[in-house]
């Protein structure tokens, strides 16, 4: 059967793409084999006659189809990447808390192997809504851990907001209307919302409304918050202002407790650079 000159110049074109130098026809089955995996790279249509004197077609041989696969998981891991440094940079705006990780903790303290174990339990904590208060000293590592929370989660590709309740305050106060609650649903948005540092915040009417709108819409969202305070547990539940007492009614009923009583990490790590400091002023200079 004669074939038709453009089928026939379109037939060329696919047989010279899918063509390499070593490729041979197998005299078994007069198909061509590729030269380096010695696979077929062409196969017989299946139970249909001919088409216009055609009655085969191109296909992949072996080594072909694993490029194509390497191919396709190098690009879906460049596209995860790009999506997790995304999410890294959108989650940290307030905080330089990018690097930390459980991994890298100078120790593994109780309150870090707990912050781990919530990470690594996030698909239930997250189903039911629960999310940490963690509570404590200054430089206890409650930022840090929060922060280990955020990265591990972002890692899968979880979104995480982290925030300073100042700065959320002071955002909040410098909105109005229609403003102030579209940054209240930006808050609302991330799987995740970690808030830094509650009680640092102005201690105004103003600004305990402001925590508690965004703590109650928040515990109503359905989606877990963490929260990081100075502020002890006793102090929450003993606490005799209104206005205090809802916004900590409204955390403990969906942030389990975590305190954070060990040694100043700050006051270590300052201790530790300024003897390093000493060391080097008194090393000769070069």
């Amino acid at each position: 059967m004669k074939i038709d000159p453009i089928l026939s110049a379109i037939i060329d074109t696919a047989d010279a793409a899918n063509a390499a130098p070593d490729d041979y026809i197998n005299p078994e089955d007069g198909l061509k084999y590729c030269g380096k995996c010695h696979t077929p790279k062409e196969a017989y249509f299946a139970d249909n006659p001919p088409f216009c004197g055609i009655d085969r077609h191109p296909t992949e041989c072996k080594c072909a189809a694993e490029e194509k696969q390497q191919r396709e998981a190098e690009r879906h891991e460049f596209e995860r990447m790009s999506h997790i440094s995304l999410l890294r940079s959108e989650a940290f705006r307030d905080i330089p808390a990018a690097a930390w990780r459980f991994d890298n903790a100078s120790v593994m303290t109780p309150q870090l192997v707990k912050a781990r174990e919530y990470a690594e339990n996030w698909d239930s904590f997250s189903r039911e809504g629960i999310g940490l208060l963690l509570f404590g000293n200054v430089g206890t590592g409650k930022t840090y851990a929060a922060g280990c929370i955020a990265n591990a989660l972002i890692d899968r590709m979880i979104s995480v907001l982290y925030v300073g309740m100042s700065n959320v305050v002071n955002r909040m106060q410098g909105n109005f209307c229609a403003d102030r609650d579209s940054y209240i649903k930006q808050l609302m948005r991330p799987d995740l919302l970690i808030l830094d540092d509650l009680g640092a915040e102005r201690n105004t009417s103003y600004g305990k409304e402001c925590v508690f709108d965004v703590v109650n819409r928040r515990l109503l969202s359905g989606k877990p918050m963490i929260i990081t305070t100075n502020i002890t547990l006793s102090a929450m539940q003993k606490a005799t202002d209104l206005d205090d007492r809802r916004i900590y009614d409204r955390i403990l009923e969906v942030c389990v407790p975590i305190l954070f009583n060990g040694e100043n990490f700050r006051k270590g790590n300052a201790a530790e650079n300024l003897k390093k400091a000493a060391e080097l002023l008194k090393s000769p200079l070069s």
